[in-house]
């Protein structure tokens, strides 16, 4: 979502870095405006309130995976797993977001509505890559194994820094992403097919 002024613009980067380092929770409107060197009304006059800041970022966020997530009518399984890489990419920038999931889908009624139906777009979109996979003859499951299969994506996606950041905080955060990835790598291996194998071993092996 492209800002509507510089003001807007240099709120809104600050607000993410603020929010990154130190969580949503625990920056305040008056702290964001000190941070920026301007008055809290001044701040007020382009997001009344946090929460107007947090479904902007929601926005953004949004936005960045609609570019990434895109059905691909021949995808390889290089291509779906690098999608989904860049989907991981999109979460470390806003991460704040994902660390306060729960947070923000109780408090934010505007945000949770919109989630849900981003949601079931996205779980679509995954499906017809999936269903795009066993037309190149990749992977071989049935209806029930591909919702499965988009479940589990879905799952890793929504929590895996909340999870990386428990258990995994020495590591560096593209060693994060690369163990969620081969996670989901490892858990389509029984699907895969000689063909398939070939290709999630190489990814596994990276």
């Amino acid at each position: 979502m492209e800002s509507k002024s510089p003001t807007e613009k240099k709120i809104v980067e600050m607000a993410l870095k603020m929010f990154n380092a130190s969580g949503i929770e625990y920056v305040g409107m008056r702290e964001l405006a000190a941070a920026l060197k301007m008055r809290v009304g001044n701040l007020t006059y382009y997001f009344p309130t946090k929460d107007d800041l947090v479904n902007r970022l929601s926005l953004d966020l949004a936005e960045e995976n609609n570019r990434t997530i895109v059905p691909v009518e021949h995808v390889t399984l290089k291509a779906f797993f690098d999608m989904l890489h860049q989907v991981f990419r999109n979460h470390i920038r806003y991460r704040c977001l994902m660390l306060s999931f729960v947070h923000i889908m109780e408090r934010n009624p505007i945000v949770a509505k919109r989630y849900s139906k981003i949601q079931s777009t996205r779980n679509d979109t995954w499906s017809t890559n999936i269903q795009a996979l066993q037309k190149g003859k990749y992977i071989s499951a049935d209806a029930t194994e591909v919702n499965f299969l988009v479940s589990t994506i879905a799952l890793i996606a929504r929590f895996w820094i909340s999870e990386a950041a428990i258990s995994f905080k020495q590591q560096t955060e593209e060693q994060q992403m690369e163990h969620y990835s081969k996670m989901i790598a490892r858990i389509f291996l029984p699907f895969a097919t000689a063909k398939g194998k070939r290709e999630l071993e190489e990814l596994l092996k990276a």
